[in-house]
């Protein structure tokens, strides 16, 4: 009786050490990893943010991004700005939107701006913008 539990020992053992054999890394890079949950590519996650970048172009235009509204700055205009694939102006005391900010502007209620933004646009006075 005492063969029988030896082999299987052996037997455990074998496939034992055939399970953590193949446990090695097969990935072989020449640059590290990003970590978990990270990938490697041009800037952070798209839920970081302003995307990491504090500076970015969309439809010819340049944006800065604003952390204290949230929101990217259009660059050379006055009152503009961008979220989320939106453009947004003020003209007046009203607020438009539009898919470019060269046109196609259509008028939208304060509760459908961007979170900054409807700060902006509480009370009467509207502060300007820095661009």
């Amino acid at each position: 009786m005492t063969s029988k539990p030896r082999i299987w020992l052996v037997v455990v053992s074998v496939c034992a050490v055939f399970v953590l054999a193949s446990c090695e890394t097969l990935d072989v890079s020449c640059y590290p990893s990003p970590g978990p949950g990270r990938k490697i590519g041009h800037g952070p996650p798209a839920h970081a943010k302003a995307h990491g970048y504090r500076r970015k172009q969309v439809g010819g235009y340049e944006l800065t991004f604003d952390a204290g509204r949230g929101v990217y700055v259009v660059v050379g205009l006055t009152n503009h700005y961008y979220h989320e694939g939106y453009f947004y102006r003020l003209r007046g005391d009203a607020w438009e939107i539009s898919l470019r900010a060269d046109g196609g502007w259509a008028p939208t209620a304060r509760k459908s701006l961007p979170p900054g933004l409807q700060a902006r646009s509480k009370g009467k006075g509207h502060k300007k913008s820095a661009s």
